[in-house]
């Protein structure tokens, strides 16, 4: 079977068993969690694939990794104990990350970003998400990131929306029509 296909399932069933425990948003912000951790620490992937780790231990580590040090809510406690006796731990971040998004949709929120040179102030970042928000009919995630090689402007990215008005990016569309 395809992993696409196989974590798309066990999210569905973990948002399915968080919803009927009305634990859903806790379980979203420990898969949130879980697959940043994932990305930060690429050895957890290997320590889930080791056969010398036992099945009680790789439970445990997901569910400290999910969690960080408050307690993790009881279906994500279950829900890791029953991925681990299946033998898919290694499909874990992909399992959190189907969830985040099946999440997203049933909740009807999107992620958005803005990336600027320099810091801006809440204010402006809180008006660019209700701008977004307006526009879209949705909640919106918005993350504020400063890349100091954009020189200038901003890209404000939200579901499959890219405004790109970056002076790094008039730039090199100068220098192309010049060549």
């Amino acid at each position: 079977m395809d992993i696409g296909i196989i974590s798309t399932r066990y999210a569905k069933t973990l948002l399915r068993f968080a919803t009927d425990n009305k634990e859903e948003d806790h379980v979203y912000k420990e898969m949130t969690t879980l697959a940043a951790i994932f990305q930060k620490v690429p050895e957890l992937l290997q320590t889930l694939t080791n056969p010398v780790v036992d099945d009680a231990n790789k439970s445990a580590i997901l569910v400290c990794a999910a969690c960080g040090s408050t307690e993790a809510s009881n279906s994500t406690s279950r829900f890791v104990d029953l991925v681990v006796r299946n033998h898919r731990a290694s499909m874990m971040h992909f399992i959190a990350l189907a969830f985040c998004s099946l999440y997203s949709k049933s909740k009807g929120i999107i992620r958005g970003s803005l990336t600027v040179p320099v810091s801006v102030s809440e204010s402006t970042s809180q008006k660019l998400r209700q701008m977004v928000e307006a526009r879209t009919k949705s909640n919106v995630e918005f993350i504020v990131n400063v890349d100091p090689k954009i020189e200038g402007g901003f890209i404000l990215q939200y579901d499959t929306y890219r405004l790109d008005a970056s002076l790094r990016t008039q730039l090199l569309q100068l220098r192309r029509s010049l060549s």
